[in-house]
């Protein structure tokens, strides 16, 4: 009995998915509501209230989804054995295709996220935690081959780096048609710069951020006077 009922449930849900994948693809995040998507469904808008807490939760459980698998494809192709540059735009890459299939909802999945409140259990935690995760093993990589050298913990590079994909995507997906290797090549420019400062190369050139540095300047200033 208790697992007929499961089995109704899961089913239940799988129609409110299929329903509001085809709505928002078709008409769009914004034009379409819990009403339409109990429609095309045969569910009652309320009903659909017991498995999401409302529309925008149900676009992350959908996101979710899809990002689980993107992700999984993008990890499984990690080779771990090109620089940090190339294997970071590698990873991105896959991303940035499925947000160029569908850049009118990809524009409103972005633009829902910005003020949601992560927390352990919502869609949108489980899919920046899956990004993080992902990013953080290519950080890992670069620093075991003397790639990174910078200070900081690989969690808060990891963020970092994550932060800088989601402005640049952002950015990206205001053209009508978003290029793919147009939007990676400014990622990758981005990402160029912050490599440069993790890598301790910046802080070679200038020597004033090191005291050894400042200590060279200062006799050299002294000898002058």
């Amino acid at each position: 009995m208790i697992g007929r009922r499961e089995e109704k449930k899961s089913e239940r849900l799988m129609r409110i998915k299929e329903a509001a994948r085809a709505l928002f693809l078709k008409r769009g995040y914004d034009r379409t509501t819990l009403r339409n998507i109990g429609v095309r469904a045969g569910i009652p808008a309320v009903t659909i209230l017991r498995y999401v807490e409302d529309k925008r939760d149900l676009l992350y459980l959908l996101f979710n989804e899809d990002h689980a698998k993107v992700t999984e494809i993008a990890v499984r192709e990690m080779a771990e054995t090109g620089s940090f540059l190339d294997e970071s735009i590698a990873g991105f890459r896959h991303y940035y295709r499925y947000f160029a299939a569908r850049p009118e909802l990809a524009r409103c999945i972005l633009r829902e996220v910005t003020f949601i409140v992560r927390h352990p259990g919502n869609h949108a935690f489980e899919a920046s935690s899956r990004s993080l995760n992902r990013i953080k093993r290519t950080v890992e990589i670069a620093r075991a081959r003397g790639e990174i050298r910078h200070p900081a913990h690989d969690e808060e590079i990891s963020r970092l780096i994550f932060e800088l994909y989601q402005i640049e995507t952002r950015r990206w997906l205001l053209a009508t048609k978003p290029d793919i290797e147009t939007g990676l090549k400014s990622l990758r420019a981005s990402l160029a710069i912050i490599m440069e400062g993790l890598s301790g190369s910046s802080l070679k050139r200038s020597g004033s951020a090191s005291p050894s540095g400042r200590a060279r300047a200062t006799k050299k200033v002294r000898s002058s006077e």
